[in-house]
């Protein structure tokens, strides 16, 4: 492993100074100069950032500076710039802000991108740091965002990917994807599901002895859905509680699953009915009732309870008399604002208010803290309207044990039992795996490709996570953003800059060298993994020569040596001494981060931190 670790490196740095020498002898000068920001939380950020740094000298684009350092650095620069103190905006990275900066985004399974990209967002108003405004894409998005039907959203999401695609305020560079083990006769799985702890295990099958073991890499500690925060907590929980909706099997849209069919919105969207299918059961038999279902919701409002989804709910929902009884059958839902994704607001996890209202009356919120299965008032928590039931729970080995809930009125699990357990270690995990003790190896014991070759009887399943790596741009750049230093001096010059830079990534270099694969090329700020995701958008293809072009639509004719300049950011050009250290510098820094951080090249789930 060490051996192809130390050759990705080996790879990567010939592929940056062989181009490099390339440029030294094409590009002798540059025509404008620029700062890129990068955080320094994840090494392989590190990496790409300097090999794209090395790539914008080969188009005419110098680097005045590259800093890399912590987010309290960086805010200051973009989301929290003071405003109004010396600008009304967010200037150059001279001034105070940033000219290009590396950034990841965490999304989910259903893409919101309001306050990233309107205008009423920019900056102070919202996180709109990109300074982005177009009136196409803020009525497309009005129509995505008011849009409750979720088939009818796909062609307004696609729209929106094509407007952002075409005029790049952020240049997206990959689509991190996670890697699974999996025995290869376990079938009717969706990885994207598991992967967002959305999955139906009532579709799983093991053909052998009815019998799938999970393995994860850190023990379980949270014992019900109103402490739950981890992920690997919320596997079990999916399986064992219902929900109104949940998610599909391949299109991940959702759909009725203790409801008996789609929310009735009132003509405002604020007012929403849904029936409860009359098949549903408690796994003790009793019916779901409206009445479990405003409790349900009641309990995460309470302030005392410490829910995690406290903050979310009341977004939308202004306290518990926002959700009525009609009759035993149909709750009412009213919220204080329009939400395009309200079917989410109706897909928390239910519990029976018949069972566990005595024991929070008689303990209050202490109850969330004992375990189940051996406490009453635990037990009572877990009663199951899902696919499964609890049948044990191990706090010892930290082993969740599922058996089937008689009492399912959907799809029956074809599984006797289904069982989380933590194991410590990869390479423990992939042993187990490989001797058949367990099916699953989850994501989040960050194993490379490597670590499946040869291992018999054995899937490496590649899931796309719903995040992204980008290059944000200030679009209020004079050359990058407005483009009235270009020669040219027009915003299309500065978008023809913009795409020339996209075609500088090596994104299969990144991919494939730094990532070890667990990636794919990105082509817009939308996630592969999200519902909607237009794939016929083709990433911009590494291509110095189609990049050259763009930099002379924008007026910098590329010859062997640049003919026309502009000032760089700082509205001074460097010396010629300060030439030489600000690429000297760059070289080194370049070699040192890339050796010191040989070893380290997987990329875990992103956030913006």
């Amino acid at each position: 492993m060490k051996k192809v670790k130390i050759l990705s490196v080996f790879l990567v740095l010939c592929f940056v100074f062989s181009t490099s020498n390339a440029r030294s002898a094409e590009q002798a000068e540059p025509y404008f100069y620029i700062s890129l920001l990068s955080p320094n939380t994840n090494p392989a950020r590190n990496q790409w950032s300097i090999l794209i740094e090395s790539q914008l000298p080969k188009i005419g684009v110098g680097i005045t500076h590259h800093e890399s350092t912590g987010w309290g650095s960086i805010y200051p620069r973009t989301w929290e710039y003071p405003v109004g103190v010396d600008f009304d905006y967010i200037p150059t990275y001279e001034d105070g802000g940033y000219d290009i900066l590396f950034v990841g985004w965490s999304w989910g399974l259903d893409w919101d991108p309001t306050g990233l990209y309107d205008t009423a967002s920019i900056v102070p108003a919202g996180d709109n740091m990109y300074q982005y405004s177009n009136a196409d894409y803020d009525a497309v998005l009005l129509q995505y965002t008011s849009e409750l039907d979720a088939a009818s959203r796909i062609p307004l999401v696609k729209l929106i990917q094509q407007i952002l695609y075409d005029d790049l305020p952020s240049i997206t560079l990959i689509y991190p994807k996670s890697l699974f083990g999996i025995n290869e006769y376990v079938t009717g799985y969706d990885e994207l599901l598991i992967a967002t702890s959305s999955q139906r295990a009532e579709f799983w099958v093991e053909p052998d002895d009815d019998v799938i073991t999970y393995a994860l890499p850190a023990e379980l500690t949270e014992y019900n859905v109103y402490v739950q925060a981890s992920y690997y907590d919320a596997l079990w929980m999916m399986s064992v509680y219902g929900s109104l909706y949940a998610r599909k099997q391949t299109t991940r849209l959702y759909a009725p699953m203790i409801a008996a069919s789609k929310p009735v919105a009132s003509d405002d969207d604020l007012q929403f009915n849904i029936t409860i299918d009359s098949d549903a059961k408690f796994s003790n038999g009793h019916p779901v009732l409206a009445e479990d279902v405003k409790y349900t919701y009641e309990l995460h409002m309470t302030p005392s309870v410490a829910s995690a989804s406290y903050g979310y709910l009341t977004q939308f929902l202004e306290n518990n008399d926002s959700i009525v009884v009609l009759d035993d059958a149909t709750i009412q839902f009213n919220l204080k604002q329009p939400y395009f994704l309200a079917t989410s607001l109706f897909s928390f996890q239910l519990i029976e208010k018949s069972t566990v209202e005595p024991y929070f009356v008689a303990q209050g919120p202490a109850i969330f803290n004992l375990e189940p299965v051996v406490t009453p008032g635990g037990t009572a928590l877990v009663t199951s309207c899902g696919a499964f039931i609890l049948a044990d729970y191990d706090t010892v080995t930290s082993t969740a044990v599922l058996e089937p809930n008689p009492y399912w009125h959907g799809t029956t699990p074809s599984l006797d039992q289904l069982i989380f357990t933590f194991i410590s270690g990869k390479d423990s995990a992939i042993s187990a795996l490989a001797a058949g003790t367990v099916e699953i190896v989850d994501s989040q014991y960050s194993p490379v490709l490597d670590d499946y070759i040869g291992v018999e009887g054995v899937d490496a399943v590649l899931v796309a996570d719903p995040s992204t790596q980008e290059m944000a741009i200030n679009l209020r750049h004079p050359i990058l953003g407005t483009g009235e230093l270009t020669p040219v001096g027009t915003a299309a010059a500065a978008l023809a800059i913009r795409k020339a830079i996209s075609h500088t990534v090596p994104r299969n270099v990144l991919v494939n060298e730094i990532l070890e694969g667990l990636a794919a090329p990105a082509s817009n700020p939308m996630p592969d993994a999200s519902v909607g995701f237009d794939d016929t958008l083709e990433p911009y293809a590494y291509d110095i020569d189609l990049a050259r072009e763009y930099m002379a639509e924008a007026g910098y004719g590329i010859t062997t040596s640049p003919t026309t300049t502009t000032s760089p950011t700082s509205t001074t050009s460097p010396t010629t001494k300060e030439k030489s250290t600000i690429s000297v510098g760059s070289y080194k820094i370049l070699l040192l981060n890339f050796l010191a951080i040989a070893s380290i090249f997987t990329l875990r789930r992103i956030r913006r931190k």
